[in-house]
């Protein structure tokens, strides 16, 4: 299921709570899926300063080396633009200004740092590509080729130079050059796609549809490289030349890989309409703009976000309301936990984008994580009465309730979001595993094992279901054979996951196999070291099979871990008395 991040699962452990973001396959929140203004964004940023008011351009540089360290971009770039009005002819520093100022979006600060650092050195790639970007975007296609010369066709750039350059040609009016010189993309092993979009988008444009659409059915042969944003795409094509039905078929296909992408949704209801939408890409501009997100999203999952961060600012600046580029910059931004400067770019989404739906419910997720919990009950419940037949905002604020520990609220939203589902299919079997979950900890275990029972019939071999339902048997001391089984299985699947490790051990614990538990319950407390309740285990385990020292060192080891409170007497008991009776806490 897209969007379902998978967390170990123990019924004491709260590692679960915190989280199993997205569990009804909020595949809408997908790159395409998301806008805001690049004006807004930088505007933002750029009234941002530093808390630290530096006394000397030492102190200056310093300070914003630190901010950097700390991801703390934008205030990063404006302590180091103050260290350079001191030092203007420090040629590092001026570099450096000009990297911050482009990856925090500044570009109009940014353009005369690129002028003067291609004035030091003609050769600089970053300030050359920064002027080509601008230039594109003036319309001055030639000055633009020449300052993309400089630029080496190795990495990254053996994708973005010919998609630029072809893009750049092609708004000179040298189109045949323009296809020639995008068609070396092909060549790029697994890139090959990107050449079929962007040349079909030149040929579009050029009003040459057939050849455009045969690039197009070139892109959709290769399935597994099909993404939403190359539907979107094609599909707009389809529907601008009043095909509706073939689009409206493409956007149904691919529907059911993403059922509940809002915007395959959207597009599919505007082409059964008889819509008209705008072109995917008006000018060879913003097909600059598609050939700079593209590379940004593909160096973002190699984990290269300053790169991309580079990449999708530059977009932005040739294309101000490309949204695709703005959710890049919000995921650069959250994964460093800069969730403030997240949810403002989320935020500035306009309300009539069809992104907006989107882009609020990640917001209300970031808000969430950052503490600001009731203003994210706020926007899922405002959503929830927008639309009334979505259920993925339902399931976030389950989670949400999930992660607080509000288990019988978790449960209410969960039961909403169900109550709008016309069928429970596989792709649900993480909400019924997410209500069982929070089922399970508002004891309501009936309902909970129901819910456990039906994820397995989808998937039977989930590792996680498997071991949740298991050591919860375990702990109530029922279908212990059948436990061992389930949880066994799961450990087959998940070799070095020490939750599922300890769920072995405690289920022949439970059986009064206690040699055979210990060395599963020593190797769970290897691979989970800090981790009260395993090491109140093999405290457990120790003490059966005579090892009365040890026991009392795993015990105190777990009190110092800070296990849940409820089991704090239990384990000072524990190690003052041992334990009385085989398999049995006193």
């Amino acid at each position: 299921m897209m969007g379902f991040k998978h967390l170990t699962v123990r019924a004491r452990q709260r590692a679960w709570l915190n989280g199993i973001a997205g569990v009804a396959a909020i595949a809408s929140l997908g790159l395409a899926a998301l806008g805001a203004t690049a004006q807004n964004s930088a505007a933002a940023e750029s009234g941002k300063g530093s808390s630290f008011q530096p006394a000397t351009p030492s102190g200056a540089y310093l300070a914003a080396r630190h901010a950097e360290r700390r991801f703390a971009l934008s205030e990063a770039a404006t302590l180091y633009a103050r260290a350079l009005a001191d030092d203007p002819d420090n040629a590092e520093l001026l570099a450096r200004t000009l990297y911050l100022m482009v990856i925090v979006g500044r570009i109009d600060a940014a353009l005369p740092l690129a002028r003067r650092v291609v004035a030091k050195q003609p050769q600089a790639r970053l300030a050359n590509l920064v002027l080509a970007v601008d230039a594109a975007k003036r319309k001055k296609y030639a000055d633009a080729i020449r300052h993309l010369q400089p630029q080496p066709k190795r990495g990254a750039n053996q994708v973005l130079m010919p998609l630029m350059q072809a893009w750049l040609e092609y708004g000179a009016g040298n189109r045949d050059k323009a296809l020639r010189t995008v068609r070396e993309v092909e060549q790029v092993t697994g890139f090959a796609n990107y050449y079929y979009l962007h040349s079909g988008l030149m040929l579009e444009m050029a009003g040459r549809t057939k050849a455009a659409e045969a690039r197009y059915k070139q892109a959709l042969a290769d399935e597994a490289r099909v993404g939403l944003r190359m539907i979107d795409a094609i599909g707009v094509f389809y529907e601008r030349s009043g095909r509706n039905a073939e689009a409206a078929a493409l956007y149904q296909k691919y529907l059911k890989r993403s059922p509940d992408a809002l915007g395959l949704q959207l597009a599919l209801k505007r082409a059964r309409a008889g819509g008209k939408p705008a072109p995917f890409a008006d000018s060879p501009g913003e097909g600059v703009a598609e050939a700079l997100f593209d590379v940004a999203s593909v160096v973002q999952r190699g984990r290269r976000r300053r790169q991309s961060l580079i990449y999708s600012r530059l977009a932005l600046h040739l294309k101000s309301d490309f949204g695709p580029a703005i959710v890049l910059i919000a995921a650069v931004f959250e994964d460093r936990g800069q969730r403030e400067e997240a949810v403002r770019l989320y935020q500035s989404v306009p309300k009539s984008s069809p992104l907006s739906w989107s882009a609020r419910l990640a917001a209300a997720q970031a808000l969430n994580r950052i503490d600001r919990s009731d203003e994210a009950v706020r926007i899922l419940e405002a959503m929830a009465r927008e639309r009334p037949e979505r259920f993925d905002v339902l399931v976030a604020l389950g989670d949400l309730y999930r992660g607080k520990e509000r288990f019988a609220q978790s449960v209410k939203a969960y039961d909403r979001a169900f109550a709008r589902i016309p069928k429970i299919e596989r792709r649900h079997w993480g909400l019924l595993y997410a209500r069982g979950i929070a089922l399970e900890r508002s004891k309501q275990w009936k309902r909970a094992e129901k819910d456990f029972l039906k994820a397995l019939e989808f998937v039977p071999d989930q590792p996680f279901v498997l071991n949740y339902l298991g050591y919860s048997w375990v702990e109530q001391g029922k279908n212990l054979d059948r436990a061992r089984k389930m949880i066994e299985k799961a450990v087959s699947l998940r070799r070095n996951d020490g939750y599922i490790t300890d769920s072995l051990g405690w289920v022949l614990y439970r059986m009064a196999k206690f040699k055979e538990a210990v060395p599963h319950l020593e190797r769970a407390v290897a691979l989970r070291p800090h981790d009260p309740t395993i090491n109140d285990h093999l405290g457990d385990a120790y003490w059966m099979v005579g090892r009365h020292r040890e026991a009392e060192f795993q015990w105190r080891r777990a009190l110092s871990l800070k296990p849940e409170k409820d089991q704090i007497k239990v384990i000072e008991a524990k190690i003052k008395d041992g334990l009385k009776k085989p398999g049995k806490k006193p």
